[in-house]
C-alpha cells in the first residue's frame, strides 16, 4: 500500500513539474518577435560589383534583399541576397530588346 502511495505522489509531482515547464516554455516564446535579429547574425555582406556598375536602388522583402545595378551598357542587373545568412542567392540580368 505504501508503494502505491509513493508512486501516486511521484506521478503527481511529475505532472506538476511538467505543467510548470510547459507554461514557462509557452510564455517565454512570446517575449521575442518572430524571426528575431537573424539579419544581424551574419555580420557584413561583402559583394563585388561588376566593373562600372552603379547601385540604382535596393528593396527588402522579408528575408530577401534585392540590389538593382545600372550597368555601363545601359542594362540592369539585380543581385539577390538572403539576409538570414548573408549569401548571394542569385543574379538577374535584364537587357533591353533592340
Amino acid at each position: 500500500m505504501q508503494a502505491i502511495k509513493a508512486i501516486v505522489i511521484g506521478m503527481g509531482f511529475l505532472i506538476v513539474a511538467g505543467m510548470v515547464i510547459l507554461v514557462y516554455g509557452l510564455t517565454s516564446g512570446f517575449d521575442s518577435p518572430k524571426g528575431g535579429d537573424e539579419a544581424a547574425a551574419f555580420g557584413t555582406i561583402r559583394a563585388t560589383l561588376p566593373s562600372g556598375a552603379t547601385v540604382q536602388g535596393t528593396d527588402l522583402d522579408g528575408d530577401t534583399m534585392l540590389v538593382r545595378l545600372g550597368m555601363p551598357d545601359g542594362s540592369v542587373q539585380i543581385m539577390v541576397f538572403r539576409l538570414s545568412d548573408g549569401r548571394q542567392i542569385g543574379t538577374i540580368d535584364l537587357q533591353s530588346q533592340r
